[in-house]
């Protein structure tokens, strides 16, 4: 095939036919990488990372129903023993999470208590960076900011497909998938992430000769670049597709969260080889899950949209053979408050639980509940585990990756992974 010829070079610089289906995400790779065909690790596990944005109430998540002193701290807001769904004689879920507790029940939930950091930081900007980089100090955006899960395809992926770490949803693309190789690329919906840029049939007469273009990269610069921005558009057409043209019979809530995490399914179902991707709930929810004031009715609607829509992706994953490669969990900011406030609701605290979802968990309750008699001097709930230690576990049990590798100190995994 002949290389393209200069008038259809000048044709792509004077129209603007570049970079015009991916957004704020490619530029910083674009212009040294090439799409090469990828790895096929059509099999490779894969972790999805969502946020439960605002900082969720874990008692009244994670209900220390046995504890007499949790009445006494909550006689507003305390979830009924009878209402509560046990996980053993001392801890139960919130009554809105029944498709969880079956997963529990079929081995495939797993909840850690009281999971926190040492000098743990009650920012929601900078409390999200410490739990999306696994340290402190590390800034969203700022030139070598890394995700931990961003340093996970790097370290599992050796080629530089665009396409290996994927965010959904209107948040953008989070400091945990940053990678230095792998920088990640991010969308809201599908209709955002394809080529658009043709309008007139000029414009797509030129769009279709460039994409005739050898697969391998020219040695001219202006060559080079033209190649990458075909090829990047040709990623982003192809995750629109997946997206757009997917069909399942599972049901999804019809919310933002339970649509991105539908796009993850379709993503995952349909043989992208990526490896890890993201969600956030709660950000079409004016503060989410930061419940000063109003909290049983925001809660028991948040908390509907969450078991809904993992009981959902699993299903739709089991439906196409996936579910034994995906592992799931959760994070947030920050915790609540042990004691509720008087506005009907809870303050930003410490300890949070994580839930860990799909096959590879060793289901069950995993570490002491934090003392509800011993709080510190602000009235949180002091940290049971660090919440590294659950990274740890995924590192070394779910991708077989060296805890140091990624995290800045070695740190021994929880035993939650199989």
């Amino acid at each position: 095939m002949k290389r393209m010829s200069i008038a259809t070079r000048r044709e792509f610089l004077s129209r603007g036919l570049g970079i015009v289906g991916i957004g704020a995400t490619l530029p910083n790779y674009v212009l040294r990488t090439a799409l090469a065909a990828p790895e096929d690790d059509s099999k490779g596990r894969i972790v999805v990372s969502l946020l439960l944005t605002g900082g969720p109430d874990g008692m009244s998540i994670t209900v220390p129903y046995a504890d007499p002193a949790y009445y006494k701290l909550r006689k507003v807001l305390a979830v009924p023993e009878t209402e509560v769904l046990k996980l053993n004689d001392q801890v139960g879920l919130h009554p809105s999470l029944k498709r969880i507790k079956q997963m529990h029940d079929n081995g495939a939930m797993a909840v850690v208590l009281g999971t926190s950091y040492p000098n743990f930081n009650l920012s929601h900007f900078t409390g999200r960076e410490i739990w999306e980089a696994g340290r402190h100090g590390v800034a969203t955006g700022k030139a070598g900011s890394y995700g931990w899960l961003g340093k996970c395809v790097d370290y599992v992926c050796k080629d530089t497909e665009p396409t290996r770490n994927v965010a959904v949803g209107p948040n953008g693309l989070p400091l945990g998938l940053a990678g230095k190789e792998h920088p990640g690329i991010g969308f809201v919906n599908p209709n955002s992430f394809r080529f658009n840029g043709a309008r007139r049939t000029g414009e797509k007469d030129v769009y279709s000769r460039l994409n005739q273009m050898p697969a391998t990269a020219p040695a001219g610069d202006l060559e080079f670049i033209t190649q990458t921005s075909v090829n990047a558009n040709a990623a982003s057409q192809k995750l629109g597709d997946l997206a757009t043209q997917y069909k399942t019979p599972v049901v999804y809530p019809d919310t933002q969260f339970g649509n991105s995490v539908k796009t993850i399914a379709a993503f995952i179902n349909g043989g992208l080889h990526a490896r890890a991707f993201y969600a956030a709930q709660g950000i079409a929810i004016f503060g989410g899950y930061d419940t000063h004031a109003d909290q049983p009715r925001r809660l028991g609607q948040l908390l509907d949209e969450l078991d809904g829509t993992v009981g959902a992706f699993y299903e739709d994953l089991a439906r196409c053979g996936n579910a034994d490669r995906v592992l799931t969990y959760t994070y947030s900011e920050f915790g609540r408050r042990a004691a509720e406030n008087y506005s009907g609701g809870t303050d930003h605290g410490e300890a949070q639980p994580m839930f860990l979802f799909g096959p590879g968990v060793k289901p069950g309750v995993h570490a002491k509940y934090p003392s509800l008699s011993e709080l510190d001097e602000r009235g949180n709930l002091k940290m049971s585990v660090d919440f590294r230690s659950v990274y740890a576990a995924m590192l070394e049990k779910w991708w077989q990756i060296p805890v140091e590798a990624i995290l800045p100190e070695k740190i021994a995994p929880l035993d939650c992974i199989a």
